[in-house]
This record gives structure tokens, C-alpha cells and sequence, in this order.
């Protein structure tokens, strides 16, 4: 079933750096009276962030802590910048404040340019999230320039991510690639990972957008892992990563996984106080049900989404509502319904320069009209879909995209030498102390060893018992690496594979090929046929390409219509060749199911590695490539053969 799944960068409203209440940040701008009279307020300031209810219960504590006795100027300033943090993150019995009002007031009593600045930056936000666009980039040019005025670098990442989210909109996604990886240097070196969360998400939903799917799990799961490491207790936070998680799961088709992260991501929406997250989150729920054929449901859900979104005066939020209502009037049959939502949607996003939503309701209108019986109509809305999705233009973002990223890789190689340097200084001035605890260990090695004498007797008997235990937990491990539908191995075989957890001879090579294989079409052979002709054609391939590869080659289903294969070859092999025998393998003869004669052929985008040691180490860049090999593949028609260049 169609359905529309909508990612969402960050509305944080991010103030200051997130660090132990214990520690100040190195370019923290704070009054040391505000210290002196209540460490209450500057905690909360501190923990916004990284524990909202926490930093509440500071807040409270301080207000009652005043007796009723107006604040300081300087009290001020961090009671508005915390809590207008706290309105969007958590719950909150306070009245609303005027913040940016507030803020301007302050900086002109307190005579604190950088004040200005992060009045400024709420102005950015407010015009982002009211579609005014150009408005907030000139206002996050004079943050910017008072941010490196005043030296502050936190205000200055936060600018930068801000503008970011604003090019995103706009389809710029060279400056929003750039932009994000600058602030992600500047929250890194600061150890503030609250934020350093936010942007690596974010970074995760443009390669979504960009159908870059590989890398967009693989920022998404490190979001995730910075997240949990940190003990980052954020529900605006969870419920984002948990939508992002939702969308990659829906991409590989894992509809039950998809469900529960959106569930839980609208189980933490609502322990939050933005409207925004909530809005993203209905819409998201709305597809949920759809592909639970909850058809009512969804159609009620889209429209509390319209009347939320209607509430917060967002634009943006009522074209991704009008699509979720589209979609449910086209599950429903009601065409014309589905059609007259569709073209509201279309005309908003057309509005705000949003290119990837335009092309989606491009795709959607061309559905809507063909269940219509409206082809004409139909063909013209496929032909933009088509030629705006393949256009030249996305093509060159990912080029400059891709020259980005690998700045950005070598920058972390070189950050990543001088910690082994320092490791290596470390290690040195413990091998005297670890002398001592060989000589402790060599003595308990050879006491345990009388002891395991005496033992051994006694567990002789259960031996038997052992052996057939094993056997079961080996029958269930190779269960857990084998994808039920097509009986090869699955993404965690691959994936323990690489990383050594799973053992096996391996031959002696000189090098190794990594490949992505996508089936062609596959989306129109399902719903052409249905989607027991799709497995059915699935299974078949599958057949073919374990056929094709030798015994010590990894072939597996990556998931959906995607396969990965990883070939052990020699210095004197011809990648290229190779994989065009895979290829041609494929199509060598129609797919022949149930009477019915299917032409199959699959793209390839390879990539050559050049030591097991380096496949271990760099094993997602290594898969990127080879996305990105197959995407030109898919670009230039299809059925062929990619390889990217190390």
C-alpha cells in the first residue's frame, strides 16, 4: 500500500551546551553572581537538554527558592532561555512567555550583544517554522556575525544547523550536508551530544531524502547509540530518532518494526509540549494505519492533523496532513476526494520550493488518476514524477554531497592518529603495573587448575546432555542468520560475518568485491501482479544469484528487493566483469510463475576492497560506494553494471 512517510529535523530551540552539571563548557557565557545565588537555575539551564523533567524540578525549586521576589536581570535571562526549552521539551505548568521579546528587552538592560543573538535566533526559528524562509536565513546571518564577534561557538552551531534545516526545505542539500557537518565539529569538540544527537539525525533524514537509504540507518543508528551512551533522557529527542527509525524500517519493508517505533515515538510525543513533534508524529501514525488497513482510523487521524496543524498556523504540517487525508480517500476509493487533497498538498509544497515533496505528490496524483481511469492525466503526472526524481539536478547534489563527506572523513582520520598517539603514550606507562598482574594471574591459573581436577569427575556425566544442548543452540543460531523467504542468509549474517563474530575459513585473496543488487521495477511487479507473484519472483532470484556465486562468496537479501554480495577474488580479476556474469545471469531467461512470463533484470553498484582488515573497518563506507554505484546505474536506465572508484 502507498503511503507517505514524513521526517522531521529538529525544532529544537537550542540554547547554551549540554555538559555535567559539575563541568562548564568551554565557551559557556555566564555571570558568576547568577552561580553565587541559586546553582538551582544554572543547572536547569545546564540539563535542558539532556534530562527536560530534571531540569523542571530545578526550575521549580528556584521559583520557590524567590518567595515571590522579582528575579535579577541575569536570573532572567537564563529562567526565559531554560524554559523556552522546556515549553517545547516537557510539560510544563508555567504561562507562556514572550521569549523573544524578553530576550531583546535583556540584552539592551544588561548591554549583552550575544543576548541578541540568541533573540535572533529564536526569530530564525519562528520564521522557519512559518514557512517565511528568506527571513530566517538574514536573520542567522546576524547571529552568525555576532556569534564570531562575541566568540561564541556554540551560538554559532546552532546557527549553522538552523540554516541547515531551513536549505533543507529548499531542496539545498550541498549546504545543508556542509552545514550540519561544520556544526557537528563544533558540538563534538564541546561534548555536547544532546546536540550532536539532533544533528546526526537530521543528517540520517536528508540521505532519506536523497533515497540514500544505507547511509541514512547508519546516521540514524548512531543517533541512536550517542543517545543511549549519554543517558539522554529527552522525549522530544526519542520520539524524533523513533520516527527516522520508523522511516528507515518502512524502506525495507519491515512493517511490524516500522509500527512499534512509530507507537513509541507517539508515546513520547505526548509527554512533550510541541505541537510540532505531535503534528510529524500524527502524520506518521497515519500511514501506519493505512498498511494496517485501518482506512477510517487514518482518515480521522489526517484530520486532527489539519486541525493541530491549523492550531500552530504551519503550512508545511497542512500539506503533509493533506497528503495523509489523500491517501486514506485513495485507499477508501474516493477519488475525487483523494485527487482535490492531493492538488492542496501539491500547491503548498510548490509554495515553499519543497522539490522531494513535490515529486512524491507528483507520483500519489498519478496513482490517484490512474485508479480513476484517467490515464491520459495519469501519464502526465507519472512523466514529471519521472523526469523531476531522475533529473539532473538531484544527481549533482549527490556528487557534491559525496566530496563533502569525504572531507569530512578525512578530517575525523586525522582527529582519530592523534588519539592512537595518545593511547599509545597511555599504554606504554602501564606495562609496569600489568608485569604485576601476569605474575597474579599465572598463580590463580594454576589453583584453578587443581580445582577444575576435582570438578571434572563430577560434570563428566552431563557431557552427553551438553553436546545435544549445543546442537539445538547451533540449529537456532543458523535459523537467526537465514531470511525465512528466500532461505539465504540475512543482513545480521553479513553483518557478524564482517566483524568476525562468525567464524569460517577463509580463502587466501587478494582482494574483495562489494555489491549491491536491486531488482528492477520490482515495486510495479507487485502491484501489477500482487505481492505473492513478488515473493515468488523474489525466491527466484534469489535461486539464481546463489547459483552464480561460489561457495566462499556472501550473497544475502539486504532487505526488500536488495540484495548484498561480497566475492573473494584475485588481483587479476575484472570486477566489472564479474558482476555483468551476475547480471546477465539473472536475465538469461523469463521468470516463469503461474503461467505468466516476467522479464527480471537487476542493477549492480560494486565496489573493490582491498584487505579483509579494511572491509572490517570501513565496511559502511564501503557499502555506501556501492550505493552509490548503483544509484548512477538506476540513473542511467537501469540493468547494468556500476563500479564506484576507491
Amino acid at each position: 500500500m502507498y503511503a507517505v512517510r514524513i521526517g522531521i529535523l529538529s525544532l529544537i530551540i537550542a540554547t547554551g551546551c549540554i555538559v555535567s552539571v559539575q563541568a562548564k563548557p568551554s565557551d559557556f557565557i555566564y555571570t558568576p553572581s547568577v552561580i553565587q545565588h541559586d546553582s538551582r537555575l544554572m543547572s536547569a539551564y545546564i540539563q535542558s537538554l539532556r534530562d527536560p523533567e530534571r531540569a523542571y524540578g530545578f526550575i521549580k525549586q528556584f521559583i520557590a527558592s524567590k518567595s515571590g521576589k522579582p528575579m535579577t536581570g541575569w536570573e532572567r535571562v537564563y529562567y526565559v532561555l531554560t524554559m523556552s526549552r522546556l515549553e517545547a521539551y516537557t510539560l510544563t505548568e508555567e504561562k507562556p512567555l514572550d521569549v523573544i521579546g524578553e530576550l531583546e528587552e535583556l540584552a539592551k538592560t544588561l548591554d549583552q550583544p550575544w543576548i541578541e543573538g540568541e533573540a535572533l535566533l529564536h526569530r530564525a526559528i519562528l520564521a522557519k517554522e512559518t514557512g517565511e524562509y528568506e527571513n530566517g536565513l538574514r536573520y542567522l546571518d546576524e547571529v552568525l556575525l555576532i556569534a564570531k564577534q562575541t566568540g561564541f561557538k556554540n551560538l554559532t552551531a546552532r546557527a549553522l544547523k538552523w540554516q541547515a534545516n531551513i536549505w533543507y526545505y529548499q531542496s539545498k542539500y550541498d549546504l545543508v550536508l556542509s552545514n550540519y557537518l561544520k556544526a557537528l565539529s563544533y558540538f563534538e569538540e564541546q561534548q555536547d551530544y544532546a546536540q550532536v544527537v539532533l544533528v546526526l539525525s537530521n543528517i540520517g533524514n536528508m540521505y532519506a531524502d536523497l533515497d540514500q537509504w544505507a547511509l541514512a540507518k547508519k546516521y540514524n543508528e548512531k543517533a541512536f547509540e550517542v543517545f543511549n551512551h549519554n543517558h539522554i533522557k529527552n522525549d522530544y529527542t526519542a520520539t524524533l530518532l523513533y520516527i527516522h527509525a520508523g522511516l528507515v524500517a518502512n524502506y525495507f519493508n519491515l512493517e511490524n518494526e516500522e509500527a512499534g517505533y512509530i507507537r513509541k515515538a507517539i508515546k513520547h510525543a505526548s509527554k512533550t509540549g510541541s505541537s510540532y513533534i505531535q503534528l510529524v508524529t500524527l502524520t506518521n501514525y497515519t500511514s501506519v494505519l493505512l498498511d494496517e488497513n485501518k482506512l477510517e482510523a487514518s482518515l480521522k487521524m489526517s484530520k486532527e492533523c489539519l486541525q493541530l496543524a491549523d492550531n500552530i498556523k504551519d503550512r508545511v504540517g497542512r500539506a503533509f496532513c493533506y497528503e495523509s487525508k489523500s491517501l486514506a480517500y485513495l485507499e477508501l476509493k474516493e477519488l475525487n476526494e483523494a485527487i482535490s487533497t492531493a492538488l492542496v498538498a501539491l500547491d503548498i509544497y510548490k509554495e515553499y520550493g519543497s522539490n522531494s515533496q513535490v515529486i512524491r505528490l507528483y507520483k500519489l496524483l498519478s496513482d490517484i488518476y490512474s485508479k480513476n481511469g484517467n490515464y491520459k492525466v495519469s501519464l502526465e503526472y507519472f512523466q514529471r514524477y519521472v523526469n523531476e526524481k531522475e533529473s539532473h539536478y538531484l544527481r549533482a547534489k549527490r556528487e557534491e554531497i559525496r566530496s563533502l563527506q569525504t572531507q569530512y572523513i578525512t578530517q575525523k582520520k586525522e582527529h582519530q592518529i592523534a588519539l592512537l598517539k595518545a593511547d599509545s603514550e597511555l599504554k606504554s606507562a602501564q606495562i609496569t603495573s600489568q608485569h604485576s598482574r601476569e605474575i597474579i594471574l599465572l598463580l590463580s591459573i594454576l589453583l584453578g587448575a587443581a580445582v577444575l581436577g576435582l570438578l571434572y569427575r563430577r560434570n563428566n556425566h552431563l557431557s552427553k546432555d551438553n553436546v545435544e544442548l549445543a546442537q539445538s543452540n547451533v540449529s537456532l543460531t543458523e535459523q537467526s542468520f537465514q531470511d525465512p523467504l528466500t532461505g539465504m542468509y540475512n543482513r545480521r549474517y553479513i553483518q557478524q560475518w564482517i566483524t568476525g563474530e562468525i567464524k569460517g575459513e577463509m580463502p587466501r585473496v587478494s582482494k574483495y568485491i562489494v555489491a549491491l543488487l536491486d531488482i528492477d521495477y520490482f515495486k510495479q511487479i507487485n502491484d501489477i501482479h500482487g505481492h505473492d507473484i513478488g515473493d515468488r519472483v523474489l525466491q527466484e532470484i534469489s535461486s539464481r544469484l546463489q547459483h552464480s556465486c561460489r561457495t566462499h562468496d556472501k550473497v544475502a537479501r539486504w532487505g526488500g528487493e536488495e540484495f548484498v554480495a561480497i566475492f573473494s577474488v584475485s588481483d587479476s580479476s575484472n570486477t566489472y566483469e564479474l558482476l555483468d556474469r551476475i547480471r546477465r545471469a539473472v536475465l538469461l531467461e523469463n521468470v516463469s510463475i503461474e503461467g505468466r512470463e516476467l522479464e527480471v533484470t537487476v542493477s549492480i553498484g560494486g565496489v573493490e576492497v582491498e584487505s579483509r582488515d579494511l572491509l572490517a573497518s570501513h565496511w559502511q563506507e564501503y557499502l555506501a560506494k556501492a550505493d552509490n554505484a548503483l544509484y548512477q546505474v538506476k540513473s542511467n536506465g537501469r540493468n547494468g553494471v556500476g563500479i564506484e572508484l576507491n
